[in-house]
């Protein structure tokens, strides 16, 4: 009889705890739904914000605003190209915002021990990108933006750049021309962002696996995030119609125009990332679940601390400061992307579980407002 009892307590307990972990694995499944972007989503309050963006700063983009894993935010504005309205799929260049994808990979190979952040980044680069100039600049420099090299002119004759994006052996003659420079500062001692830094990274990355920087992206990073509606812009890319194409606003002709103006060109690895918002969302699960498939938690940690004061202030008005293709400040991770065309920026709150996403492709106002704006909104609407 004692044993039917202990019998019968066994399959009880057994029993509950089965249901307990269908019910733990349907709430998972609950959220992870929530935050795949199907349709848009209106929140009257930010919706009159970004009203107010539109008549004052002329903004066209999308937004993406999530609390809790809920999606309570996500829409476009304005047209995407010439015949076609932006949409929550319509896919956008997010300029520097690639530089924390560059940052991650970087990490991943330090974890394969191939790369070491402290060493000189003259041991990891290929031969005839090394220089006795930067034999004291380390890989940690290069990501923190503390190595004191100078970053490249907005013009030079050997440039071959269509719409800011390099071509050619455009990046040869950038990375050629740095080399022989004294450093502007000793490494470690100064903040000066640079975007030089994060091609020289995309060089160590393609010279110690041997593939081309964007391959490696594709297979180790986007794909097991299933991020399969972003890529890397390169030589031969042709936008499709689902895209966005760049725009600035004339205040003479009163409209978007083609966005024309002189900028930096673009390396793939310091700003050439193609990507949709709900691909992006993706990605920032980085920074608010514990398990993910790219990083381990001690990478992740490396990437979200603050190296470098910047000094300037957050989306939350608290001083910022850099990590490793990130600004921090208090409890938010951002990072803002600017280039012919496009601008963009993206706040993270890992601690609430607040994720704001601005593209835009207007570069006559700042996207930043934007999502600074609708972060004190869901602060004070919201409970934050």
């Amino acid at each position: 009889m004692n044993n039917i009892k202990t019998i019968g307590i066994i399959l009880l307990v057994s029993l509950i705890t089965s249901c307990k972990n269908k019910e733990k694995t349907a709430v998972n499944n609950e959220s992870a739904e929530k935050l795949e972007l199907h349709k848009e989503v209106t929140n009257s309050n930010i919706e009159a914000f970004i009203e107010k963006m539109i008549n004052e700063e002329h903004f066209k983009g999308v937004v993406l605003v999530t609390k809790k894993n809920e999606v309570i935010h996500a829409k476009g504005y304005g047209m995407a190209n010439d015949t076609v309205k932006n949409k929550i799929s319509t896919k956008f260049h997010v300029a520097s915002i690639t530089k924390q994808f560059t940052a991650a990979a970087i990490m991943q190979l330090v974890e394969q021990n191939k790369i070491n952040l402290e060493e000189s980044i003259n041991k990891f680069l290929p031969a005839q990108y090394r220089s006795d100039k930067w034999d004291i600049v380390t890989v940690h420099h290069l990501l923190s933006h503390t190595s004191g090299i100078e970053d490249y002119a907005v013009v030079r004759d050997y440039y071959n750049v269509v719409k800011g994006f390099c071509l050619g052996n455009t990046v040869d003659g950038m990375i050629k021309e740095a080399m022989p420079k004294e450093l502007e500062f000793y490494p470690d001692s100064k903040f000066n962002y640079s975007n030089i830094g994060y091609t020289l990274l995309g060089e160590i990355i393609q010279n110690i696996t041997g593939e081309p920087y964007r391959d490696y992206l594709k297979t180790n990073v986007l794909e097991p995030l299933e991020m399969h509606a972003s890529f890397i812009h390169t030589t031969d890319y042709e936008a499709s119609n689902d895209e966005a194409i760049g725009y600035r606003w004339d205040n003479e002709q009163h409209k978007h125009v083609l966005d024309d103006i002189v900028s930096l060109p673009v390396t793939e690895p310091d700003g050439n990332l193609v990507t949709t918002l709900n691909d992006f969302l993706k990605w920032t699960n980085i920074y608010i679940e514990n398990e993910q498939p790219i990083l381990q938690k001690e990478s992740l940690k490396k990437m979200i601390t603050s190296y470098a004061e910047t000094g300037k202030t957050g989306p939350d008005g608290n001083l910022e400061g850099y990590g490793y293709g990130l600004f921090l400040s208090k409890e938010l991770i951002s990072h803002t992307g600017y280039i012919v065309g496009f601008r963009s920026h993206f706040i993270v709150n890992p601690k609430e579980n607040i994720r704001i996403v601005v593209f835009s492709n207007n570069v006559s106002m700042s996207p930043k407002d934007v999502s600074s704006g609708i972060y004190k909104i869901i602060s004070a609407k919201l409970g934050a």
